[in-house]
């Protein structure tokens, strides 16, 4: 059942993943088709990630309330619903601004619990010998469904218009809710009794819950604030893409997608480089490093306006991301007791995302007053600018070497919790 449910997992991920990058990049070119604005592309990723970070924070504990697989089969039929609206209007001839943005609010707020819950069925089902594999399995997956996806999205925008490619993203989607209706039923965590399924208080400290991880563990708060700057300038970057390709490079839509086939494919060159390089224990240094690299790296982008140069570096901020995310993920997957898993992921997706939405939006207007290239240098000094903080912040030194010792200090956190030793 571990193996059925997992590669049923994997491949639920992948489809929702490959189905995005249509979907993303229909919605964005039709909103620039219709108005011209880049402040307009800044407000529809902002319309899309405040709610997603308003259910991210009140409804984390659903994720360890409710039967894991089937949650996710109804956040995707949601989505489904969002994504009909408007290629339902468009295919009639009577698409409008509005409609493109509520259909990227209600899938905001579907996908916020939609990975942070996939996540927090991974350990178990793959068990804690093989955690680390099964994570970097559906990084890679995802990578890969992210390396086709932008690049065929873009030639058949190119090609068709935005519409088909948002028909690929319904029937991705699609394919994705009967894939996890296939999957064997999960019970629900044992954390939350009958009673506390009707207490406010009860299911309010099921959200804080989330959040005192962090309290216990502030070196992975840290983690998290770094991850919420990386956002914020990657958010600020990819909301202009589309105005970056057509004003800056002068080139259509299968340019844009090559750009995003060409971080997908770095991404996937990062994790080849991290699964050859085994098990890392400088984990300080080399997230740190590959933090502040990508951010030189996105402030000589400011001053060379090359399509060239242009796929240069979104290569290399891929290639730089696994050496973050990845040690992320397998730090959390280490340290966060299996009961608290879905609340702990939402909450890291929270904070992680925390500054996005000012990313886009902030995005939009340096982009429209002082032009993308001001735009690309002041998204590359934040994130090394912070690097270069963060390494002299000595808590972080925890988080180097064996985790054998954090590892027993969650065991026994985790035990005194449950026996009342310990309030949450």
């Amino acid at each position: 059942m571990h193996k059925r449910s997992y590669y049923g997992l994997l491949s639920t991920v992948s489809l929702s993943a490959f189905g995005d990058a249509f979907g993303l990049l229909a919605m964005e070119w039709l909103v620039y088709e219709l108005t011209g604005s880049k402040l307009a592309m800044g407000a529809l990723a902002l319309s899309s990630m405040l709610p997603e970070q308003v259910l991210r924070l009140l409804g984390s504990p659903l994720s360890d309330r409710l039967p894991r697989v089937r949650f996710m089969a109804c956040l995707a039929a949601l989505r489904l619903l969002a994504l009909l609206l408007p290629l339902g209007m468009g295919l009639a001839g009577h698409l409008q601004l509005w409609q493109l943005f509520a259909a990227a609010s209600l899938s905001g707020a579907c996908s916020a619990l939609f990975m942070p819950t996939a996540m927090a069925v991974i350990p178990g089902v793959a068990g804690t010998g093989k955690l680390m594999r099964a994570f970097a399995i559906i990084d890679g997956c995802k990578g890969a469904a992210a390396l086709l996806g932008p690049a065929l999205a873009g030639i058949l925008t190119a090609a068709s218009g935005a519409l088909p490619a948002l028909g690929v993203n319904v029937v991705c989607y699609t394919a994705a809710i009967a894939m996890l209706l296939w999957l064997p039923r999960m019970g629900k965590q044992a954390a939350a009794g009958p009673a506390a399924a009707f207490s406010v208080s009860s299911y309010l400290r099921e959200v804080a819950e989330g959040f005192s991880f962090y309290r216990q563990f502030p070196a992975m708060l840290t983690i998290m604030m770094m991850a919420a700057v990386s956002n914020l300038s990657s958010m600020a970057i990819w909301t202009m893409m589309v105005p970056y390709v057509r004003e800056v490079l002068h080139r259509d839509a299968a340019a844009v997608g090559t750009l995003s086939t060409a971080s997908a494919l770095g991404y996937l060159t990062g994790l080849g480089t991290i699964s050859l390089m085994g098990e890392i224990r400088k984990r300080r240094a080399v997230m740190l490093g590959s933090l502040g690299l990508s951010g030189i790296i996105t402030m000589l982008w400011g001053f060379i306006p090359s399509y060239s140069f242009a796929l240069f570096a979104v290569f290399a901020a891929g290639l730089m991301g696994p050496f973050f995310s990845s040690l992320s993920s397998s730090l959390h997957g280490r340290l966060v007791p299996g009961h608290l898993q879905g609340r702990v992921n939402s909450v890291r997706f929270l904070i992680g995302g925390s500054l996005s939405p000012l990313g886009a939006l902030a995005g939009g207007a340096v982009a429209e007053l002082y032009g993308i290239s001001v735009l690309l240098l002041a998204a590359g000094i934040l994130p090394a600018l912070y690097a270069g903080v963060a390494l002299r912040l000595p808590g972080l030194k925890t988080l180097d070497g064996d985790l054998s010792v954090l590892e027993e200090t969650t065991r026994l956190r985790r035990d005194a919790t449950l026996t009342g030793n310990i309030s949450v």
